[in-house]
């Protein structure tokens, strides 16, 4: 009878410390809001959900770094909608210069000093964030002609040269202007192709991180809700292996009195 009660005592006990470390287990988890806090507590979810976390810390910088980009590509396209504005401010002036009839020297230096403010706002500007898009346009202005062929003698001038050109031959002027309109023009729409690149990528990286954050959760995430449950469940079985113990003893007591009175 004393093995038997004995026996029952060593196995309360044992389900006393079993029920003890589940209550600890729960309560971390519940502390932690983890359900994995230990390589012990799931190996294989834990290497699932560090994939997950580093995955998301690199879809995090690729973000940040789409970010910048599309930053940097409105920032291109103000100043390129800037550029075409003072474009139009030199196609008119352009006009005005065409009309050398009706114009006298100073009015036409004028309007030169004019044209070379609205170059040097836009070389301020930068068009097309700092690269060569405005000195690359040219056209041929004629300079002369040839005495022995009659044949226009040409010269190639630049955008930049557009003050000089205006006095001299406003067709070529003009079509410096109309050459710059379309660079801009052109680059402008490249610019906006980038961004809208960059967008697009941006909202697939944005739904690519809520789905691994989705199952990063489910992976490592505690359910508050189970862990409630097994910290109550367990201490609950935790009081009744105590009662268990307590109850076997005053059992093997009452057995071992009647066995003194019997002697």
């Amino acid at each position: 009878m004393s093995s038997i009660n004995f026996g029952s005592s060593f196995f309360a006990i044992s389900q006393f410390h079993a029920n003890t470390q589940a209550s600890s287990n729960a309560l971390e988890r519940l502390s932690t809001g983890f359900s994995i806090n230990r390589a012990s507590d799931n190996p294989a979810g834990m290497i699932a959900a560090e994939n997950f976390i580093t995955r998301l810390n690199e879809i995090s910088s690729e973000i940040t770094s789409i970010d910048r980009n599309i930053s940097n590509s409105n920032i291109q396209d103000g100043a390129l909608g800037s550029t075409l504005d003072n474009l139009a401010d030199l196609d008119g002036l352009v006009i005005q210069g065409a009309n050398e009839g009706g114009l006298s020297g100073s009015e036409i230096g004028a309007i030169q000093t004019q044209v070379q403010g609205v170059l040097n706002g836009i070389s301020h500007l930068g068009a097309s964030g700092g690269s060569n898009l405005l000195s690359d346009v040219t056209t041929e202005m004629v300079v002369g002609t040839d005495e022995l062929t009659g044949d226009d003698i040409t010269e190639t001038v630049s955008f930049s040269d557009l003050a000089s050109v205006i006095e001299s031959d406003p067709e070529a002027a003009q079509r410096l202007v109309d050459g710059a309109r379309e660079a801009v023009l052109e680059r402008r729409a490249e610019v906006g192709v980038e961004a809208r690149a960059s967008e697009t990528e941006r909202r697939v990286l944005e739904e690519e991180q809520i789905n691994i954050a989705r199952t990063a959760s489910i992976t490592r995430d505690a359910d508050y809700a189970r862990e409630s449950s097994n910290l109550v469940r367990s201490q609950i079985l935790s009081q009744a292996s105590v009662y268990t113990v307590l109850a076997s003893n005053q059992n093997a007591q009452t057995v071992l009195s009647l066995l003194d009175i019997r002697a």
